[in-house]
């Protein structure tokens, strides 16, 4: 093999030009096809280009010829700046079989971050930190591993500590930014860290600060930063994304769903290739897929009825598909795997989009879905109680769940019995408080939560599925939502001071946290509608 025309092509690499190298790697793979290091500096050159599928594919083939350290990892990384991060992380560790060093150790307890497996993650951050221990990317991700755990105490020390030593350190700065808005709810204090990670390297410190401003309800400032990182990252999901859903929090409808409809198409690209584009007219088949999270999934269905094509089917989650046929018998509901991905797609959250159908006139708020009721009897005041709830990232997953303590006021009153709706009890609130009666762990699917929630008096839960479901239900809800709730209840814009319903549900009451740090507030307005309930014998 000619060396030196790898090396030239190398050389033309950092000169960035690209288009001459590929030619010459393209040469010599025509006379080399299964040369491993040919393979790899293919692939490596790929991941220099950005290029990360044809990456994936060169070094997948160099790894089938033979594994190395230098191609499994290489591979790895290829596999994470993919966004394959499932397969990044099984491929990293089997990199760590061949050979340690500390960049393997941060690509793949970053791959576990991305798939939520703190548990692994936490691990590996143990080892990287006996193995690399002055390392500022194990102080990092130690850091991070904390934060992630709730162990932010800890976090929010080493970080500190680390500053005092390194004050220049950009990612520390990033941190304490972090810490500061999961820990006080300070954003004031969260975008003066963001700044100095910016002046000291931080890439992401316009995005941060955004992120902020948009909380702290300054849409306006939230949407400059935005645009400011997105000079710099044209082609950044999240950002895009983020500016979008900052502009539908205000009900900018257009400008909005001009940009969400951007979002990362997760898993979903395994799945089809054919998504509708706001721009084409729709074939006569379609297949809507339920994309996002579970709540979702019930908030958009609604539109399910408007659409005319001479085929539609819907692709949704195992434990939804009972309840929607039920109520949508017309429709054929898949799995995700039996998608055909030739046939066109739009996700279900776009529905109002390609539709054209405003926030001003939001159909079936008075409720869409229907079951018969459980049979739960009780001559006490029946109330639903969901208190955790989840989300992609670490900011929404703690600003959505009330400790479950907060609730002992609401537990201990004797005119009601508390019913726990809390599927996915992370907080161990059934262990902790055993006058709950626990419906969830015998909950199967939607179907069966869906039944339960329709026998209840009433439901008071934090923003996640089950709200939704309750709504979509017209089950009587108190919605408990952060002081920057998610823009679907259009904070940005209520129709009048101190509103509190919502658009989307007529039987939704939304109860707003004020002061950033305390939920005792929101749950004494609970419990005074809870004891008007009990002293009137009358709904809300």
């Amino acid at each position: 093999m000619d060396t030196d025309a790898i090396k030239r092509a190398i050389d033309l690499t950092y000169e960035r030009k690209y288009d001459e190298a590929e030619k010459i790697y393209k040469s010599l793979l025509a006379e080399n096809p299964n040369d491993v290091i040919l393979l790899s500096a293919v692939g490596l050159f790929y991941v220099s280009t950005r290029k990360y599928e044809d990456a994936v594919n060169y070094l997948k083939q160099a790894c089938d010829i033979k594994e190395t350290l230098g191609t499994v990892s290489a591979l790895g990384f290829a596999q994470y700046e993919n966004k394959n991060y499932e397969e990044a992380s099984l491929t990293l560790e089997r990199a760590l079989t061949f050979g340690e060093n500390a960049d393997i150790y941060n690509k793949l307890i970053l791959s576990l971050f991305e798939i939520r497996n703190f548990k692994k993650a936490k691990a590996y951050t143990e080892k990287m930190c006996e193995l690399y221990p002055d390392n500022p990317k194990t102080i990092a991700n130690k850091i991070k591993s904390l934060t992630q755990t709730g162990e932010l105490i800890e976090a929010e020390k080493i970080c500190v500590e680390y500053l005092k030593q390194n004050p220049n350190s950009g990612p520390m700065w990033h941190h304490l930014g972090l810490l500061k808005e999961l820990m006080y709810c300070d954003d004031k204090s969260a975008i003066e860290c963001y700044k100095l990670a910016g002046e000291n390297g931080n890439a992401a410190t316009d995005y941060n600060i955004a992120v902020c401003f948009q909380k702290m309800g300054k849409y306006k400032e939230a949407e400059d930063y935005y645009k400011n990182f997105l000079k710099l990252f044209p082609n950044n999901e999240e950002a895009i994304t983020s500016l979008g859903m900052c502009y539908l929090s205000q009900k900018k409808f257009c400008e909005g769903y001009e940009l969400f409809y951007k979002r990362s198409k997760g898993s979903l690209d395994k799945y089809t290739s054919n998504l509708w584009k706001p721009s084409e007219t729709p074939d006569k088949d379609l297949v809507i897929i339920c994309d996002q999270g579970f709540g979702d999934h019930i908030q958009f269905i609604r539109y399910l009825p408007f659409f005319d094509c001479k085929s539609v089917k819907v692709a949704a989650a195992k434990s939804l598909i009972k309840l929607f046929k039920l109520n949508y018998p017309n429709y054929e509901f898949i799995k995700y795997s039996e998608i055909n991905p030739e046939i066109q797609a739009v996700r279900v959250a776009d529905l109002a989009y390609f539709l054209n159908m405003d926030f001003n006139n939001i159909p079936f708020s008075e409720g869409y879905l229907n079951v018969e009721p459980a049979n739960i009897t009780n001559k006490k005041l029946k109330v639903g109680l969901c208190w955790e709830a989840g989300a992609a990232g670490i900011r929404g997953m703690i600003n959505r769940t009330i400790n479950v303590r907060c609730f002992e006021p609401i537990l201990n009153m004797k005119d009601i019995q508390v019913y726990s709706f809390q599927y996915n009890d992370v907080l161990k609130g059934n262990e902790r408080y055993p006058q709950m009666i626990n419906l969830a762990k015998d909950f199967n699917d939607f179907y069966d939560t869906a039944k339960a929630l329709k026998s209840m008096d009433i439901m008071i839960t934090v923003d996640t599925s089950v709200a939704h479901l309750a709504g979509a239900l017209g089950v009587k809800t108190l919605l408990l939502l952060p002081y920057a709730p998610d823009w679907r209840w259009f904070r940005g814009c209520p129709e009048k001071e101190g509103e509190d319903i919502t658009s989307w549900y007529k039987s939704v009451k939304l109860i707003v946290q004020q002061d950033h740090i305390s939920w005792e507030e929101p749950i004494n307005i609970v419990k005074q509608i809870l004891n008007s309930i009990i002293s009137s014998h009358k709904g809300l």
